[in-house]
């Protein structure tokens, strides 16, 4: 499936003040806290992120248990970034609809299931409570846990799970032979009781050309309303997420396509052993250096060092095609 690369206009409402929006952030209590001031940490940087959280033990969700045969999503999330009394972190999940979405409500509540599922505590909470700024400054931010780890502490679910999503679909009655034109570009957002907090994400996601992402802003609400800032940061710390996200998934097509031509190389070279008429036994031998190895490339994170490689063996493959078509002609 090919992504296009013209992104959707949208006339949505621009976020201008408070005055707007009734109750910024409010959760369930009206308790002011003392106001933590940003430090050098609280601006995110293109690189200032975690890498994909691929050291994190894999949780396993009801819908993954049912469904074990779908691959498993890349997932990454921003640093924590405080302002005042707010905390905000970005997840960034890759997003391949199930071919049963073909409409809006449809993305809309397979959406949700995955916002809801999303073990944010699990994945992040350990940093958050280590940081000790914004909503987990003095101590805040925290509750107790329950089971096995009672009497322990552990962070407190945010107070906004602020989310957005582009992907490409398959139009209705359509199963995708018939080209481009069978799919069609579906936007959805969800503010979560943030106003305008889900057009800010999906604002971000068009002018970076994100599809097939659904990224989640959580919010940690400590009491002090910050103002129309909190946009820029929603949007700064989705797009840490999100460009770690779309670089996971380019690198993972990279290593995907050199797996596959390893294994069209390895297939022709067997061929090209055959037609030349070697003993059985040799040509067994041979053909059996070129065997498939899954994740043979997972080492390698270098976008370009990958392209070159890609570039090498297709023209590896074609120069064994010609010689294949010739020695059969």
């Amino acid at each position: 499936m090919t992504s296009s690369n013209k992104r959707p206009c949208s006339s949505s409402p621009s976020p201008i003040s408070d005055s707007s929006i009734n109750g910024e952030g409010a959760p369930s209590s009206s308790k002011k806290r003392r106001t933590s001031p940003p430090s050098s940490s609280s601006t995110v940087n293109d690189e200032g992120g975690t890498k994909p959280n691929s050291v994190q033990s894999k949780i396993i969700s009801l819908h993954s248990w049912l469904h074990p045969s779908l691959p498993e999503p890349i997932q990454s999330h921003s640093p924590a970034l405080h302002s005042s009394s707010s905390t905000f972190l970005s997840f960034t999940i890759s997003f391949v609809p199930p071919s049963h979405i073909t409409a809006l409500p449809s993305l809309e509540k397979e959406c949700r299931r995955i916002v809801r599922e999303l073990d944010v505590i699990s994945l992040v909470g350990s940093t958050l409570l280590e940081s000790d700024e914004g909503a987990f400054a003095n101590g805040e931010g925290r509750i107790q846990s329950q089971g096995k780890n009672k009497g322990k502490h552990r962070a407190r679910e945010p107070d906004h799970r602020i989310w957005a999503c582009r992907t490409l679909t398959l139009k209705e009655g359509k199963d995708g032979t018939g080209g481009e034109g069978d799919y069609q570009l579906l936007e959805a957002s969800f503010d979560d009781n943030e106003k305008y907090g889900g057009q800010t994400i999906l604002k971000t996601l068009r002018e970076n050309n994100g599809i097939d992402v659904l990224s989640i802003c959580c919010r940690w609400y400590g009491g002090e309303m910050i103002g129309p800032i909190r946009f820029q940061h929603i949007s700064t710390t989705v797009l840490t997420s999100l460009r770690m996200t779309l670089k996971s998934m380019t690198l993972r097509d990279l290593r995907t396509n050199l797996e596959s031509l390893d294994e069209e190389i390895g297939q022709l070279r067997t061929s090209l052993l055959s037609s030349a008429k070697d003993d059985s036994s040799s040509s067994q031998v041979n053909g059996s250096e070129f065997t498939q190895i899954q994740g043979k490339y997972d080492d390698i994170d270098d976008e370009k060092k990958l392209e070159r490689l890609v570039i090498a063996r297709e023209r590896t493959k074609e120069a064994l095609e010609k010689k294949l078509t010739s020695q059969g002609s």
